[in-house]
Parts: structure tokens; C-alpha cells; sequence
């Protein structure tokens, strides 16, 4: 993603640092996989802070993310919503970080605000958010990132699925069919790795939900 306005497409990795410089304030190291056809992201969140005793929250993270387009000559935003607990969202364990994030078009920089429970309340914190280019090897718990590399794709984006491409048949209007079609299958070839990703991300799935 460096130096690229290209909007990634597929399985692809982000890591922020959600915190300022001051001293004794909290910081967040954020490390989500964003999935672009279905608009979700997962990962892990670690809130510390160098107070005494030290600030250590971790969660594992869900949720998703929109795209909040203005009008010329306004500027287009994304939002992450997300929330944590310890064990994901197939486990009994209580909410323990909630997050709303806005950044750029090109996922670099925005302005988080996150909740999280220190065992006793919930803290509310309003934060800048910078994008870490190197991701740690084990910041993600539940997919792994090989295969699944990044697919760039340029403006403007349609994520795929069928209820569009049946809705356009249902319509009868040719051209959106027809343009619909080439789409689909352009993003069919170009994501031979995606599909792997996927299915391992399932079996993934399946062999925790069976522990």
C-alpha cells in the first residue's frame, strides 16, 4: 500500500497505531485482516498504557467497514466499526473493546474513538490513528495472511456478489448485465489466491468452533 492510491482488493493486512505522544496516555496497536467482498474485518487489538500497575488490555476483534462518500468537492471516508473480547465472537466472553474508526480513502491516517473495560469501567478515549507500514507475523490469530496477497484494482470499486448480478437480470437493463459480467469474471481471474485464502480461513474457522 506505499505510496499507492490503489484500493487493495481481497484479503489484505492493516496494522495502526491509535495513541499520541503525550505521556501516560494509551495507546492502541491495532492489526486487522479487511475482507473487501463481504466489507468485514478481523484481527487483534492491544490497548497498553505506563501507568502503575501498567495498562494491558488485549482483545480479539471483529466487525466491518463502510464507505462514506460526499458530493464533489467533499472527501470521501471509510469507517471501521468493530468490537473485541478475549476468544472472538464464537466464545462466551464479555465485549471488552468497542472501536469506531475513520480514515482516508486510502486507509493511512483517521481519528479512532474506542472504548475499552479495564476490569471495572469502561474508558472512553478519542485518538489519532497512522497506519504502521511492517505488520507483526503474529498479529493475526484466525487467518492466516498466506496466501492472500493484495490484488490492487483501480477506482471506483463494486464489490461483487450475486443478489446485484440477479437484481440486473431481473431488471432486463443489458448494459448493467452485461457490465456486471465483465467484473465479475475480471475478479474471478484475478483472485485464484483469494479463493484459497478463503478455504483455509474456513477450515480455520471449523476446527475452533469443534474445540
Amino acid at each position: 500500500m506505499s505510496g499507492s492510491n490503489q484500493q487493495p482488493v481481497g484479503l489484505f493486512p492493516l496494522c495502526y497505531r491509535i495513541g499520541t505522544s503525550a505521556a501516560g496516555a494509551q495507546n492502541l496497536a491495532l492489526n486487522l485482516l479487511v475482507f473487501t467482498p463481504d466489507q468485514t474485518v478481523s484481527g487483534t487489538a492491544e490497548i497498553t498504557q505506563a501507568t502503575n500497575p501498567p495498562l494491558d488490555v488485549h482483545s480479539d476483534v471483529w466487525g466491518e467497514y463502510t464507505y462514506l462518500t460526499v458530493m464533489s468537492p467533499g472527501v470521501s471516508k471509510i469507517l471501521i466499526t468493530a468490537q473485541g473480547n478475549n476468544g472472538g465472537p464464537g466464545s462466551n466472553s464479555i465485549v471488552n473493546f468497542k472501536l469506531h474508526l475513520v480514515v482516508g480513502s486510502d486507509w493511512r491516517e483517521g481519528v479512532a474513538n474506542y472504548e475499552y473495560f479495564n476490569g471495572e469501567r469502561w474508558v472512553q478515549v478519542t485518538a489519532p490513528a497512522h497506519l504502521v507500514e511492517a505488520v507483526p507475523s503474529n498479529a493475526y490469530k484466525s487467518v492466516p495472511l498466506e496466501p492472500g496477497p493484495v490484488i490492487p484494482a483501480y477506482p471506483p470499486i463494486m464489490p461483487l456478489y450475486a443478489a446485484p448480478i440477479q437484481s440486473a437480470i431481473a431488471s432486463g437493463d443489458l448494459a448493467q448485465m452485461k457490465n456486471l459480467a465483465r467484473l465479475a469474471q475480471q475478479q474471478l481471474d484475478q483472485q485464484p489466491q483469494l479463493q484459497s485464502a478463503l478455504e483455509t480461513a474456513k477450515g480455520e474457522i471449523s476446527r475452533q468452533e469443534r474445540r
